[in-house]
């Protein structure tokens, strides 16, 4: 079987920059797969948050949950959990700052 020059030439050649713009759609696949948390707002006294692993903790004024990337804090006043489905849950109440893990992971996880 012969391949055209053509065809080797395109097999050996370097990524283009095209492939690298690319790079923040795989970003939405790991999201789409479960595999990042994400806090949405809903309205002004409540938070979903989805695709955490497990509650570590809980009180009137901190909700503390375990991610594939580390801890999410939510802090606030009067905090309770309205719904909890596995894996997804509402934070109900005076919410002051939500602390997201770093990006990179290196954040130790509790279990």
């Amino acid at each position: 079987m012969r391949i055209s020059r053509s065809a080797r030439a395109a097999m050996t050649a370097r990524p283009r920059k095209a492939a690298r713009r690319s790079l923040p759609a795989l970003e939405w696949v790991e999201d789409a797969a479960g595999q990042c948390a994400r806090a949405t707002a809903i309205g002004s006294r409540s938070l979903l948050v989805e695709n955490h692993t497990g509650l570590l903790g809980f009180s009137p004024d901190c909700v503390r949950l375990n991610t594939a990337r580390g801890v999410l804090c939510v802090h606030g006043s009067d905090l309770s959990l309205a719904d909890m489905r596995p894996g997804a849950l509402i934070v109900r109440g005076d919410i002051s700052r939500v602390e997201l893990p770093c990006e990179g992971g290196d954040a130790p996880h509790e279990g």
